[in-house]
């Protein structure tokens, strides 16, 4: 099957890493049409430093073949190519284990990163740069939203949500879709808030009670992802210390007649060389970084050679069929375009949080150096706005 289906890489940081997925159900909930969208539950995985025994068994890449299929249905396969690849797929093997323990005996609970996909994604497919930043010292809180953005979703009742398959530039359904997804965050964020202090009673269930630091959240998002991202960093008494934006899609925020949308957090905008090749799509995203109350702290890269897929698993697990396809200007490997990412984003969220973690002493493949931050030499090329940080 690895011939197929490439294995993932090896994580990156020093910590191997465990997995453990979470339903977290409102406990304040109440259907008002009055009122904005309010999360009756969410599904969210936890990618967490583990301590690995003898009898942890590595977390299968996918759960369920059902997400598998809804992926190819997305791509349009034919059906004989999708159950095929289904099958592989749900057998797939990661680099981090199910159910481990966490990590014990740390001096200071791990810093909090809160993930969410984009249009077509779920928990399970960027599992790579998730459970690689956590390799580093983070947890990091993969969200299944359930607006119909995602490829396939798990409802409450273990019904499946499907992809909405919208035109993209339908801007009142995407902003209730975004207002949704803010509402799933803020609900993780009070999920998480408990199980930092009270932990989870459930058998076999990692102890996490003391382990998470909620004060040093930080919130991070693909694509559609971003946008939410940016939506989050918006509100007012946002706790969120700083954001990771991978390819943001900002034009439904730009779109929003009755939201000024400010980001009031530093960010690290990293952009495949793709979506910098989009105009009006980097226009919206410049604009936002500029009208920043944070712009002085914040900075946008963009990796040379990527696609918008490079920050997912899609074209790492792939890259076997994608190594010949000389039809793509964007050939960077998708291994590396993943360590790329994972390293700037380490490296930007160390410098905004209090606490951060302990990270493995290697030799980079890029700079990262508090100087290197803003500079074309750090593995990207453009740069809109240069941070304190490369002061």
């Amino acid at each position: 099957m690895s011939l197929i289906l490439a294995n993932f890489p090896s994580l990156t940081g020093k910590f191997a890493v465990g997995c453990y997925d979470i339903e977290w159900k409102n406990k304040h909930y109440a259907a008002d049409n009055n009122r904005p969208p309010s999360a009756k539950s969410v599904l969210m995985r936890l990618y967490y430093p583990a301590n690995i025994k003898k009898d942890d068994h590595k977390a299968n890449w996918i759960t369920d073949s059902q997400y598998a299929k809804a992926l190819c249905d997305i791509a349009k396969l034919p059906a004989f190519l999708s159950n095929w690849l289904s099958g592989l797929a749900s057998a797939k093997k990661t680099r981090f284990y199910k159910d481990a323990e966490i990590l014990d005996g740390q001096k200071r609970p791990f810093p909090v990163v809160v993930f969410s996909h984009g249009l077509g994604g779920n928990r399970l497919i960027y599992s790579s740069i998730c459970s690689d930043l956590a390799s580093h010292g983070f947890v990091v809180v993969a969200i299944e939203h359930r607006d119909g953005s995602a490829s396939l979703a798990k409802g409450i009742d273990d019904e499946w949500i499907q992809y909405d398959n919208v035109p993209p530039e339908i801007w009142g359904f995407r902003h209730h879709q975004l207002g949704h997804r803010v509402s799933e965050v803020d609900l993780c964020v009070a999920g998480l808030d408990e199980i930092a202090a009270k932990g989870l009673h459930k058998a076999n269930a990692p102890n996490f009670k003391g382990k998470l630091d909620m004060e040093s959240l930080v919130m991070a998002g693909h694509s559609f992802g971003g946008a939410t991202t940016m939506l989050a960093l918006n509100e007012t008494n946002c706790r969120f210390q700083c954001g990771v934006l991978l390819d943001p899609w900002a034009q439904p925020l730009m779109m929003m007649a009755d939201k000024q949308v400010q980001i009031k957090k530093p960010v690290i905008v990293i952009l495949s060389e793709q979506f910098t090749f989009w105009p009006d799509n980097f226009e919206s995203v410049k604009e936002l970084i500029d009208s920043s109350t944070c712009s002085s702290q914040s900075i946008c890269l963009t990796l040379n050679g990527t696609e918008h897929q490079h920050q997912s698993d899609v074209l790492l697990v792939l890259r076997y069929f994608t190594l010949f396809d000389f039809r793509s200007p964007f050939q960077i490997d998708p291994v590396r375009a993943i360590d790329l990412n994972t390293e700037a984003a380490v490296t930007f969220i160390n410098k905004c949080i209090a606490s951060p973690p302990y990270s493995k002493k290697r030799k980079s493949t890029v700079a990262t150096s508090t100087a290197a931050v803003g500079d074309a030499n750090f593995g990207f090329t453009r740069v809109i706005k240069k941070s304190r940080l490369a002061a």
